[in-house]
């Protein structure tokens, strides 16, 4: 899942910034408005997945989406994660197929097993 590197603390990007940081910064800033603590687990663990964190972060109902673009048309070729209740979750993978996981950290790594190969870790 992770290379052991924590994430970079919730800051605020100075200047033109990391957009896609930006993302994910305001995500968390959302969810921790409301009582959605799945959810932040879930993006949480999410940020701190070197190939999932260089993706643009978004929330399209309960799913959290991810995309190569920061500007519309999002992508629709990579997975979704959704919390389901009781430490269970659904990723939804590209060709529309869902598998359920058990805990936030196999749902990542389903997530992450589903990626398109040119979506590569960060160096």
């Amino acid at each position: 899942m992770s290379d052991g590197t924590p994430a970079e603390p919730w800051a605020p990007v100075d200047g033109l910034g990391d957009i896609v940081e930006e993302r994910w910064r305001r995500l968390h800033e959302r969810l921790g408005i409301r009582d959605a603590s799945l959810v932040r687990e879930l993006v949480e663990a999410a940020r701190a997945e070197p190939r999932l964190r260089v993706l643009s972060p978004g929330m399209s109902v309960c799913w959290l989406r991810f995309s190569r673009r920061t500007t519309p048309p999002i992508c629709g070729d990579l997975p979704l994660v959704r919390a389901l209740g009781n430490g269970r979750y659904q990723v939804r993978t590209c060709d529309g197929r869902l598998q359920e996981a058990r805990g936030v950290a196999e749902a990542v790594a389903l997530v992450v097993a589903e990626l398109p190969a040119d979506v590569p870790a960060p160096l």
